[in-house]
């Protein structure tokens, strides 16, 4: 778990820096986002610090985070690090603000998870597919693959 508290904090480290530049970018300070967001500065100062009172990082809600991109009129997508790729174990840092998602992108990203990651991944593990149905693993139709159901 402590691990995962450790992860999370690159995440919340580059949430906190788009935040601040998109929120730089408006013209705004973090009065006027408090304000238009309807929360309080101190949140807004304590996201963009990545810092939750100084006990640990931050961890916004996701109604956090529509608030606040309504109050800055920008995509949610827009804060959110990462948000076109798989979630690492150490958030990238980029200093590019576009957003561009599309999802899914790849065969495999609606494929079931296979038997063995179903019940034997670890955290951190990469996942395993299942095939397709219907198909072998040589990629040939299996016997059922034309029936009717």
């Amino acid at each position: 778990m402590a691990a995962e508290r450790q992860a999370w904090s690159s995440y919340g480290y580059v949430f906190g820096r788009r935040l601040q530049r998109l929120r730089t970018m408006r013209g705004l300070s973090q009065d006027r986002l408090a304000e238009l967001a309807d929360v309080s500065r101190n949140q807004i100062s304590n996201l963009e610090r990545n810092n939750n009172n100084g006990t640990s990082t931050s961890d916004p809600t996701m109604s956090m985070v529509y608030t606040l991109a309504r109050a800055l009129h920008v995509p949610p997508a827009a804060l959110l690090p990462n948000v076109g790729g798989y979630v690492t174990d150490v958030c990238p840092d980029t200093a590019d603000l576009a957003v561009e998602v599309v999802w899914p992108n790849d065969p495999t990203d609606t494929l079931a998870f296979d038997v063995d990651h179903l019940f034997f991944a670890l955290p951190g593990d990469a996942p395993s597919f299942a095939l397709p149905r219907g198909n072998s693993a040589a990629g040939q139709p299996t016997p059922d693959a034309g029936a009717e159901q």
